[in-house]
């Protein structure tokens, strides 16, 4: 079994746990006490893990870095640690924000979140009050590569349970990928190393604009050009670190902002009502990215990483306006691109 501390990024061993057992009156610090795991009878770990001394007593488990509690249900496996992606102001935070609310009931396919790890749900509560406080979501600070981690448990089946854990890092992280010093971001570098599945965020205003440009015969906005600068260079930075691992995970491109572009006939499958599956709507923002001048990206995501697929959302339902109320909220297929993925793991599990 490995424990993930989400603060420090690493998958602890149980070796390189710290533990306290409560019924060792001289052993009241946190510190290494050779925890053992209940095993079944086929000598594989079953249960918590216990005190060597107290079998019977389940030991509090603590970071061996950092000493932070780790609760001994952040039992990572594949598919547990997911990437999500994109350029600045691509919606990440207020994607998670709403996907994390719409995970609190069960989806279609009985996925829900049991319960948050640590301090995940008041770091996400914290992320996303400007959005009705300033009506509108404040950047993601550089320096939060350190900072903003979330981890839930998530139920996939009546008996089956899995920890999904993300970084939300700023775009400008991202951008910077190739050239960031490890010395500097070592945490967030260990995350790099631990993803096996990647959402991959692009803006859909920026690719509306180019749509635009297109059609018209014009020039997409310096914003949309560089947005599109910025997406393959996120992606090619992250394979690079990929490829290296000898390795390669599945990946989700996922269209965000989808409001500014479903009240058009050709994508209207896009919207939240229109009976549309996944593999057409897979198909529509394919097509919509290679027709949007990003022929580059969809070849370097499908170079890299395996299986590729494409998801069209809409975090609040609506193009943002001022005041932004929560009961004005219609969120559209958030779930859908997190479920593809852990469909894929639960097959495998």
């Amino acid at each position: 079994m490995r424990f993930l501390c989400k603060d420090c990024w690493i998958a602890h061993e149980a070796p390189t746990l710290l533990a306290r057992c409560k019924r060792c009156e001289v052993n009241t610090r946190v510190q290494r006490l050779e925890p053992l795991a209940r095993k079944s009878g086929n000598g594989t770990p079953r249960g918590p893990l216990v005190c060597k001394l107290h079998p019977s007593e389940p030991l509090d488990i603590h970071c061996g870095t950092c000493e932070r509690p780790v609760s001994p249900r952040t039992v990572i496996g594949d598919r547990s640690i997911m990437a999500l992606l994109g350029d600045t102001a691509a919606g990440k935070t207020s994607y998670l924000w709403v996907l994390s609310e719409q995970l609190r009931r069960p989806t279609a396919g009985g996925v829900y979140i049991r319960q948050a790890l640590g301090d995940s749900d008041e770091q996400m509560a914290n992320a996303a009050r400007d959005i009705f406080e300033r009506g509108r979501v404040s950047a993601t600070p550089p320096t939060d590569a350190d900072v903003r981690n979330y981890a839930w448990e998530l139920a996939t089946s009546e008996r089956a349970t899995t920890v999904v854990a993300f970084h939300d890092t700023a775009g400008e992280v991202w951008n910077e990928l190739a050239g960031l010093p490890r010395t500097a971001y070592d945490r967030f570098y260990r995350y790099l190393d631990l993803i096996d599945g990647v959402m991959f965020a692009i803006d859909g205003a920026h690719v509306a604009a180019a749509i635009d440009a297109e059609a018209s015969g014009g020039v997409a906005p310096p914003q949309a050009v560089t947005a599109q600068v910025h997406e393959l260079a996120i992606v090619d930075a992250v394979s690079r670190r990929i490829r290296a691992r000898g390795e390669r995970v599945p990946a989700v491109a996922v269209l965000t902002k989808a409001d500014v572009l479903w009240d058009r006939p050709e994508w209207s499958a896009f919207r939240h009502d229109s009976g549309a599956d996944d593999e057409t709507i897979g198909r529509s923002v394919r097509q919509l990215l290679l027709k949007a001048g990003r022929p580059a990206l969809v070849r370097a995501m499908e170079e890299t990483f395996a299986p590729v697929r494409y998801f069209a959302i809409s975090a609040f339902g609506q193009v943002m306006r001022e005041p932004l109320r929560i009961e004005d909220l219609r969120p559209s297929r958030v779930t859908d691109p997190l479920v593809a993925l852990l469909g894929r793991a639960v097959k495998r599990t």
